[in-house]
């Protein structure tokens, strides 16, 4: 329940402290006075909208805070610890601060809170029902869920959720695979050719370099011959060669320099020269004997050369750049390989996550229609209470076909949602004997008031968790006994759940235990909202004001305390 409620600055509340009571509350006053802002504040509180169109004119931001009491709300004390978020003695704050510049700041307690998990823990705490409420129950897309909550099926319905959002991912990533799937074969066909030709082809670093050179020398291998052959003709092996003459020059010199000393130097430099053209005839024997000219050779160096080529121009590198290449091919080749082994095994989860959700979609609507009968009796019964006798109301269960539906069933195939199969409408008849009809389609606003009140009531009995209720303005459109039946409900709900109802109907505010009298006043030309707590001696006055206006008759004030002391007995 809520304890207590601080406002500052908020749309036409200056500063608004209330401390609440169990039981049913109500919110009294006349349109425009400020009511709803207070269950603007509630709401914003427990996750939704806070928008810097409230911040009061001239301030720069708004302050919220609420105080809420857990003794007996076990699912809000439960997600706080599931969160690791701290509270004392059964106790729970919550503050919200808005700028202007739309940054807000949320507080759980002592942590710091986003608006998402606000919103997970305001589920907890609180249900709001209002015009939009109204509006998300004439939603068919939305009616499924009473009937699953009532019928405890929620977990079957996560368990199928989550299922589901598995199977969406498999079969998005089968889908993206598979399209990809063509390029990659292309892509692994050309990289194990590119491999295999280099691995038939074995080209090696610096190899081009030096074939260009051996077929530089075999294509003037002819020549070379000759030339080595005239070398080593007139070198030595000629008769008339230079080292066959050079003994005699020798020796000649030698004489010359026995006699002439100074010839001795020109001597030495000829034993230079002859023990250098010596080792000349050595150096020019041994590179005539690798002088080797062969056609074949030449052709086989060529056809080699040209590969090589080939190979660097189909790559646009380098030989030795395209041997380091070759490690990335091979790495790139093997991932292409392990993708096709993905697309195998998520062919194979997507297949066995598509039959999961088929079980589970089956397994829920069965449990969906063992569970309808006793949720239209539930609320037949509740309608019959809020003083709609002679009303029907029929939940009406469907499987939509589609020929692209994942679920085939005989000779049809169903659409397979994160809910299930099942795609629910409530029809209503108000009258009896008439045939019921889509509820969006024939209700009046009073009828889906009390309709809501009446589901609400059902949920509320069957899923008890002590939450806040509050109601704004559900008495509307709904007058007389219809208005009376609706008090009367509220006052039994409010037995065993706090509720906080904005209203314009005496008899549902004469049931009430606590009246807050919402007002507006004029101060120095600017407006303000303020509220009071009505005492028990001007409850009878008040009640009157809702049917007299401010010029209140003896007979409605009178009229009042029929209504007062009726709840008092």
């Amino acid at each position: 329940m809520i304890q207590s409620l601080y406002v500052k600055d908020f749309a036409l509340f200056e500063e608004l402290d209330l401390n609440f009571n169990e039981g049913l509350s109500v919110l009294i006053g006349e349109s425009g006075s400020g009511k709803s802002l207070i269950l603007d504040a509630i709401s914003s509180l427990v996750g939704g909208r806070c928008s810097t169109s409230n911040i009061r004119q001239g301030k720069d931001r708004y302050i919220l805070q609420a105080k809420f009491i857990l003794t007996k709300n076990q699912n809000a004390k439960d997600w706080l610890t599931e969160k690791g978020i701290q509270y004392f003695g059964n106790e729970i704050s919550i503050s919200k601060e808005v700028s202007k510049d739309g940054k807000s700041r949320i507080f759980i307690g002592e942590s710091l809170a986003s608006l998402t998990l606000l919103r997970e823990f305001g589920s907890t705490l609180c249900d709001i029902h209002n015009q939009n409420e109204q509006l998300y129950l004439l939603d068919k897309t939305n009616q499924l869920e009473f009937l699953d909550r009532h019928s405890g099926l929620d977990h079957l319905r996560d368990e199928m959720k989550a299922a589901f959002a598995f199977f969406k991912s498999c079969k998005k990533k089968l889908a993206d695979l598979e399209t990809r799937d063509e390029i990659r074969k292309v892509r692994a066909e050309q990289l194990k050719f590119q491999l295999h030709e280099l691995e038939q082809l074995k080209p090696k670093e610096g190899e081009l370099e030096e074939l260009e050179k051996e077929e530089n020398l075999l294509s003037h291998g002819e020549k070379l011959f000759e030339n080595f052959k005239t070398i080593s003709n007139l070198l030595y092996e000629s008769e008339e060669s230079i080292l066959q003459y050079f003994p005699s020059v020798l020796q000649a010199s030698e004489k010359i320099a026995g006699i002439h000393s100074e010839f001795g130097s020109i001597y030495n430099e000829l034993k230079d020269v002859y023990e250098q053209l010596k080792s000349i005839k050595v150096a020019v024997r041994e590179e005539e004997e690798e002088v080797f000219f062969s056609p074949d050779r030449l052709d086989g160096v060529q056809h080699r050369i040209k590969e090589l080529l080939r190979i660097k121009k189909k790559y646009n590198l380098r030989i030795e750049e395209v041997l380091d290449q070759i490690p990335s091919w091979k790495k790139e080749l093997e991932s292409i390989e392990r993708t096709e082994e993905t697309i195998h095994t998520i062919k194979a989860e997507y297949l066995e996550s598509l039959s999961r959700i088929k079980k589970l979609a089956m397994d829920l609507s069965k449990a969906r229609r063992l569970g309808l009968s006793q949720f239209e009796e539930e609320i037949q019964k509740e309608l019959e209470i809020l003083g709609m006798k002679g009303s029907r109301i029929q939940i009406v269960l469907r499987w939509e076909e589609d020929p692209q539906g994942e679920l085939r069933e005989g000779e049809k195939n169903y659409v397979l949602l994160s809910s299930g199969l099942d795609q629910a409408e409530f029809y209503f008849s108000a009258n009896a004997g008439e045939k019921p009809r889509p509820l969006r389609k024939v209700a009046s606003g009073g009828e889906i008031s009390r309709i809501m009140l009446a589901i609400r009531s059902v949920m509320g009995k069957a899923h008890s968790s002590h939450k806040l209720l509050v109601f704004d303005e559900i008495d509307t459109g709904v007058s007389g006994d219809g208005a009376v039946s609706m008090a009367d409900r509220l006052e039994k709900l409010s037995k065993d759940s706090q509720i906080l109802v904005i209203t314009h109907s005496q008899p549902i505010a004469a049931v009430a235990e606590t009246h807050w009298k919402v007002e507006k006043e004029i101060r120095e030309g600017r407006t303000f909202s303020k509220v009071h707590q009505v005492s028990n001696r001007n409850k009878p006055l008040e009640l009157a004001k809702m049917i007299s206006g401010k010029e209140v008759t003896q007979a409605a004030v009178e009229h009042a305390k029929v209504l007062l002391k009726r709840k008092a007995s």
